[in-house]
């Protein structure tokens, strides 16, 4: 071994892992306020073994460390897992204030402000928690090794209610796209079965659409396909990855028209060369279209102008298609909905499911996606379609052996008569 590469091991080898050590390596790697946010889920980490377990945390690593060794990966994986959900409970009900835990308990909290006691988290906070925790879980190599879409999916993360619209229904859907025309209907209509947010809707450009077969795979211009498939640009989604949606089969005609009808790089759905604007244009439609319906029919419809309790924002918002889409993409298998909305806890899952039984779960969205259409007629309309393609296909291929068979005839003919004449 190298002098370089020897000093190198020796380094790693006599390199103690301490709480100061980790806040160290931190400071190389983060910006001030990310360092604070940590220690904030670190102190909370330490209280709940302390208070509720009896435990210090160098006791707690050299305990994880030894499970590790010893237990394969899915079972180590149940206990990560276990300890996370345990911390996300701890996190979401009153508890120690860490300031004063940590601190001086003389003192007078400017936190607390004295309670010595602290609310639980409100669940928008939940998932940033959890995050900054993994850092020093990592560090001290209890998580090392453990990707996040394994874990996450796990999580008993809660949802923040008040910050989620509520779904429209599909009578409230019809309503709305009733009031509408255009590109303007079909954009809705799509987003109601995508689950597309504003800013990743209004970006949808031709070449972001593919259309596949039945095993969603792209087929020629002009020949039959099973689904539109849209991918969404990573710049514009909120967890800046790409992610790939999906066109309701109901409107699937009028899309294929929209997208050969326009120009490479022309969005879909947008006017606007502002993406902030186009967005801030549907949502003051949407509330509009809303408003009027409640104004003519406030018992049919009433509900539709309606503001949270909480707060002025109305319960039902453009984002509120979006709210559908998930609802109904996860009657057909839970999780499925979350996935295609591109809901970091439910991605990895998401990508995971196997081409046959992502086109199984595609097939039944057509039942809960369907707005104007009875789910029965439009599935048999489909299944119509599809015999009459295939009829046609069979029509081209025999006729093509007859012309062939023809060719052959008269080569033969042309041949015979040379040999005669010869």
């Amino acid at each position: 071994m190298s002098s370089f590469v020897q000093s190198l091991y020796n380094e790693t080898q006599n390199k103690e892992k301490t709480q100061e050590s980790f806040y160290q390596d931190l400071k190389l790697k983060v910006k001030p306020n990310s360092i604070k946010n940590c220690r904030t889920a670190f102190n909370n980490f330490k209280i709940m073994l302390n208070e509720e377990n009896g435990l210090q945390f160098a006791n707690f690593v050299s305990e994880m460390l030894s499970a590790k060794e010893k237990l394969d990966a899915e079972q180590y994986l149940d206990i990560c897992t276990k300890m996370l959900n345990k911390y996300i409970e701890f996190l979401i009900n009153s508890r120690p204030c860490p300031r004063c835990y940590w601190g001086k308990k003389e003192q007078r909290c400017v936190q607390c402000k004295g309670a010595k006691e602290t609310t639980g988290l409100r669940p928008q906070v939940i998932p940033n928690t959890i995050s900054q925790i993994r850092k020093p879980l990592k560090y001290f190599g209890i998580l090392k090794g453990i990707a996040t879409e394994d874990l996450t999916p796990e999580l008993n993360i809660p949802t923040p209610d008040d910050e989620v619209p509520e779904p429209l229904t599909i009578p409230f859907i019809r309503a709305i796209l009733n009031r509408t025309t255009g590109n303007r209907k079909l954009y809705w209509w799509f987003a109601s079965g995508a689950g597309t947010r504003g800013q990743e809707g209004v970006t949808v450009t031709p070449e972001d659409c593919k259309f596949v077969d039945d095993e969603l795979n792209p087929v020629l211009e002009g020949e039959p396909y099973f689904r539109i498939k849209v991918q969404l640009k990573a710049k514009y989604t909120k967890g800046k990855k790409t992610r790939d949606t999906w066109v309701p089969a109901e409107i699937q005609k009028d899309m294929e028209r929209l997208i050969k009808s326009t120009p490479r790089g022309v969005p879909l759905f947008r006017k606007d060369s502002s993406i902030a604007n186009a967005v801030k244009q549907e949502n003051r439609m949407f509330t509009q279209i809303c408003e009027k319906l409640a104004n003519e029919d406030p018992k049919t419809y009433g509900v539709l102008a309606q503001r949270k309790e909480t707060s002025r924002n109305h319960k039902f918002t453009f984002h509120s298609f979006r709210s559908f889409a998930v609802t109904m993409l996860n009657r057909v298998d839970y999780g499925f909905g979350h996935g295609v909305a591109g809901h970091s806890v439910y991605m990895g899952q998401y990508n995971r499911i196997q081409i046959e039984q992502k086109v199984e779960y595609l097939q039944k969205s057509d039942e809960y996606l369907a707005i104007f259409t009875d789910a029965k007629e439009l599935n048999a309309k489909d299944k119509r379609i599809k015999q009459l393609e295939k009829q046609n296909e069979n029509i081209r291929k025999d006729k093509k052996i007859v012309e062939l068979e023809f060719e052959e005839f008269v080569l033969k003919k042309s041949e015979e008569k040379r040999l005669k004449t010869s």
